[in-house]
């Protein structure tokens, strides 16, 4: 499990994030497809629902969360935040543009409907802002622990690049809900509530997610133990700020 309080974005200001965000955009990932192996009929089951969930809920619009982020800044006068959670969805946009062109390269389609990602969108829907910001990074942590598994399922040159990408973004996201949260108030109230959805979501996703989870080197304990562990970093984090 990684360590989010070594990480330099814990001292962010907004305007760090801003930054941040901006140069990340300036450096995006061009995956190189030209050495893909053949997949056998199981490593194909295993591997494409999964990535097709989360190519799905990666390209989100963002637009009931953006709603919820300017009635805060009519509040605040934080504008920078807006700026920021823009260019937050347009980075988690280009995680779907990665798994597309991964499932592209095997003529895979897109996802038409993922029942989790329904469940995510409808959960996040719940506690204007901060409801929004807790399930973003719940699903946040979820990636970490899911990215990690599917760069150890097969060899891949392709898919591991985009995992890697993905690890780099996802854990200055979590370090950034986090302080959002903190700035938004969050005592021992929200803080059960973020354990009961976390242990909530790691059930309702051990099941969809546990071929390419098992395959990558964790079990139910061990996946619990890491999803748990990081949003106990982020609590602390959050509370920190609050």
């Amino acid at each position: 499990m990684y360590c989010l309080y070594d990480r330099e974005e814990i001292s962010y200001t907004q305007e760090d994030w801003l930054k941040h965000f901006e140069d990340n955009d300036d450096n995006r990932l061009q995956p190189d497809f030209s050495n893909e192996p053949d997949l056998s009929e199981a490593q194909a089951l295993m591997l494409f629902p999964t990535i097709q969930a989360f190519q799905m809920g990666e390209r989100s619009d963002g637009v009931h969360l953006m709603k919820e982020v300017r009635k805060y800044a009519n509040r605040t006068g934080d504008e920078t935040y807006v700026e920021c959670m823009k260019w937050f969805i347009r980075e988690e946009n280009w995680h779907s543009v990665y798994l597309k062109q991964y499932l592209d390269c095997y003529q895979v389609p897109d996802m038409e409907v993922s029942v989790l990602d329904q469940c995510f969108r409808e959960l996040r829907r719940f506690g204007r802002l901060k409801g929004e910001v807790l399930v973003l990074a719940t699903a946040e942590i979820v990636a970490l622990s899911y990215y990690r598994a599917l760069a150890a399922c097969v060899e891949s040159p392709a898919l591991k690049q985009i995992c890697r990408q993905m690890l780099l973004d996802e854990l200055p996201h979590i370090i950034f809900q986090g302080q959002t949260l903190g700035r938004l108030g969050f005592g021992r109230c929200e803080e059960l509530i973020a354990v009961g959805l976390m242990e909530s979501v790691i059930a309702a996703t051990w099941i969809p997610l546990r071929k390419v989870l098992l395959a990558g080197g964790y079990n139910l304990t061990s996946y619990a133990k890491e999803c748990l562990g990081y949003l106990k970093q982020m609590m602390a984090i959050a509370q920190a700020k609050s």
